[in-house]
């Protein structure tokens, strides 16, 4: 025998145990001191006086099912029973009558004492154990006389069950706990079912696409809803109210199939909308039939219903075949189909007059539990969702934090190499302005001093173009951001005393903001500026001189004049030379390098681009 035929046969089990629990709803053991009349004679009239105890009464045992003893009658009938007491009673009394169909007058001795309307409109009180109460001077000591006058419907089961009598005190508490289980529970689990398909309701208004929870909020509003008609009479004609009992019983077992249909993962749109269609079409269609149509479709209808019921299970054991063996949301709902269906069938068979006559009201709990399945499969399969969704953010999460673990290493690896890069590149910069400056400055020192072609005072002036060519290499190295006002600040320190040897003016204005990075752009200004100065030195005749750094619109605007003789006094090929060495280092630093000279002296304008303008 395989797992699924086990569970299968283990739920049915339990649908049957649960359902043959209610079977007896009503039947309960009666304390001491209580009276049961169980039989009565019966007389067929219409008459609103009860005949006397001469007339032709039949004998009826109690319950008294009108289908099997009045077949086909409908209308008026009397019971009369005899009640003996030992002594008359002190204190009240009362009738309990757990079954009676459909109203009824109950009298003792010839007083009446209380019932249902027995005129107009025909209220439904089959599903409602009645309590009527006994004045206790009604009754005395020997023979009392029991009469109860019954009206029953054409189009509804009519009869009569067990009549019980004693104090009221003591048959109150038997009457309930019949109303606890017959009425009141099955209105408050109607009403909480009631609220839960509003909360769903609006769970699907947050979110259409999710229309199980569509077909859950109707199926649950729709069964509740109808589920009142166990316990409640509105006073509508008698056809309207017996079309909206069975429209809905069909309404609901079409949505349930519907509801299965998306909780098992398939959907048959066409055959859905025809039978949601002809489901709330059959109940204007059954309101308008005559009673006796309507008591002839009655049981028919619940065996269709029944049969969509069946189908359900159908579906729901296919899905068991092919899903995962680890939810236990599919089984909860077999069992309480399987319930239901028994409970069903359990009414259908009191209906159809083959158990003992009483209320077919097991339903009421049906409903109740099934919906209670569904709730608890919907929020598993939720909850199942939603640990995955979790499952799978921590393992996102972790793989994130793994990949900027990753990242961060290799960013690490990036920066270290580029410092490598840096630190390389720095070093052949190092080199290369080494050789091509001071190298090659000593170098020609050195050659002139080998030939004898320079003076103490000519190797003098060269050893020191060499010594500020270092220094501009190492003041080019400052690391601060002040980098370029420092270099030209220590600069300006070596220079000036050579220029006021020379009787050169110096005018200085550099600006603050007028920065660059330290290294290869800070030299290169540098050898600039020297440049410049070095001719002016040389060649400019110059009595003035002016330097200005400053910051505009996104450049480094430097300036360096004199108010000399300009170039004219320079030979033409060390000028273009100088000149062109400047633009070539202007170049470098991405900028462009202005050269005015005339008689009113030379201005030179470096024009540098910022990195960090704002554009």
């Amino acid at each position: 025998m395989t797992r699924l035929v086990r569970l299968l046969l283990l739920t049915l089990l339990l649908g049957a145990i649960a359902a043959a629990a209610l079977v007896q709803l009503t039947s309960q053991e009666l304390p001491e001191g209580v009276l049961q009349v169980m039989q009565a004679g019966f007389i067929k009239s219409d008459d609103p006086i009860a005949p006397d105890a001469r007339a032709p009464w039949l004998p009826r045992s109690l319950p008294d099912n009108w289908a099997h003893s009045n077949p086909g009658q409908s209308g008026y009938g009397w019971y009369r029973a005899e009640v003996v007491l030992p002594q008359a009673p002190s204190e009240e009394w009362a009738a309990f009558l757990p079954t009676v169909a459909t109203t009824h007058r109950l009298f003792i001795n010839g007083v009446d004492v209380g019932g249902g309307t027995m005129t107009g409109s025909f209220h439904r009180q089959l599903g409602t154990p009645q309590l009527n109460a006994i004045p206790p001077h009604l009754l005395h000591a020997g023979r009392n006389e029991l009469l109860l006058r019954l009206r029953v419907a054409p189009n509804l089961r009519g009869g009569l069950g067990p009549i019980a009598l004693g104090p009221r005190e003591t048959i109150e508490p038997v009457h309930a706990r019949a109303q606890l289980l017959r009425v009141a529970l099955p209105r408050a689990l109607n009403m909480a079912l009631v609220f839960v398909g509003l909360l769903v309701l609006l769970l699907w208004l947050r979110r259409p696409k999710e229309r199980i929870y569509g077909v859950f909020a109707a199926l649950a509003l729709v069964w509740s809803l109808r589920n009142f008609h166990y316990t409640v009479s509105p006073p509508v004609p008698s056809n309207v109210w017996e079309g909206f009992i069975l429209g809905s019983l069909a309404l609901d077992v079409t949505l349930q199939w519907i509801f299965m249909l998306r909780y098992t993962g398939q959907a048959r749109p066409r055959l859905e909308r025809w039978l949601l269609a002809g489901a709330a079409i059959s109940l204007p269609v059954i309101a308008a039939l005559p009673p006796a149509a309507c008591s002839a479709l009655r049981l028919p209808w619940y065996v269709a219903c029944a049969a969509m019921g069946i189908w359900c299970i159908a579906l729901l054991l296919g899905h068991l075949r092919r899903s995962p063996r680890g939810e236990a949301g599919p089984w909860v709902i077999l069992g309480a189909m399987v319930a239901t269906l028994l409970l069903g069938l359990t009414d259908f068979a009191v209906s159809a007059q083959w158990l003992p006559f009483g209320p077919a009201a097991r339903m009421a709990y049906g409903a109740p539990l099934l919906l209670c399945a569904l709730v608890y499969a919907l929020a598993e399969s939720y909850f199942r969702t939603y640990d995955e969704a979790r499952a799978l953010n921590a393992e996102l999460e972790r793989r994130v934090l793994a990949r900027a673990l990753e990242l961060e290493a290799s960013h690490a690896r990036v920066r270290d190499l580029e410092r490598a890069a840096i630190l390389t590149m720095e070093r052949e910069r190092l080199m290369r302005d080494m050789h091509d400056g001071i190298g090659s400055q000593l170098i020609t020192t050195l050659d002139a001093v080998e030939r004898g072609a320079a003076g103490p005072g000519e190797v003098a002036g060269l050893l020191r173009e060499c010594m500020d060519d270092l220094r501009l290499v190492i003041d080019s190295l400052e690391s601060d951001a002040s980098g370029l006002q420092t270099a030209l600040g220590n600069l300006r320190y070596r220079l000036e005393p050579r220029l006021r040897t020379a009787g050169i003016a110096l005018h200085w204005d550099v600006e603050d903001a007028a920065t660059l990075p330290a290294g290869p752009a800070v030299l290169q200004v540098l050898r600039i500026v020297q440049e410049a100065v070095a001719n002016v030195l040389k060649h400019a005749r110059a009595t003035e001189l002016r330097v200005a750094c400053r910051r505009e619109d996104g450049h480094l605007l430097l300036r360096v004049a004199d108010n000399g003789l300009g170039m004219a006094t320079a030979p033409a090929s060390r000028a273009q030379r100088g000149i062109r060495n400047m633009q070539l280092r202007a170049q470098q630093l991405q900028g462009t390098l202005r050269v005015a000279s005339g008689t009113a002296g030379t201005e030179l304008v470096l024009c540098i681009p910022l990195a960090d303008a704002t554009p």
